[in-house]
């Protein structure tokens, strides 16, 4: 069941995405995994544990499929995305998340 989650939403630079004079607010499911993704443990003061921390896989160079797979499923349920749709046929740098 993919959540209906509404949040600001920001543009390509991380900035907040300004719409006919004001802030725009959207669906933020993408940006919510996007943030999780590249964030580090520690790095969100209300969620402490939530944080993926995907440079340092990416830096990896022996990087172990399911190990990634896991961590990151775990990230990604720990702010309630169940069961999101992991693709890495493009390789690590090039992956896609589905929720």
């Amino acid at each position: 069941m993919a959540l209906d989650r509404k949040d600001f939403l920001l543009d390509d630079k991380g900035d907040l995405k300004i719409e006919n004079g004001d802030f725009a607010v959207g669906d933020s499911n993408q940006q919510h995994v996007v943030h999780i993704f590249k964030s580090f443990q520690g790095e969100w003061k209300q969620n402490p544990l939530i944080g993926f921390g995907a440079s340092r896989y990416l830096k990896k160079t022996t990087n172990k499929r399911q190990e990634f797979l896991r961590n990151l499923k775990l990230q990604l349920k720990f702010d309630s995305y169940e069961n999101p749709e992991i693709d890495l046929t493009k390789g690590f740098d090039k992956i896609e998340v589905s929720i």
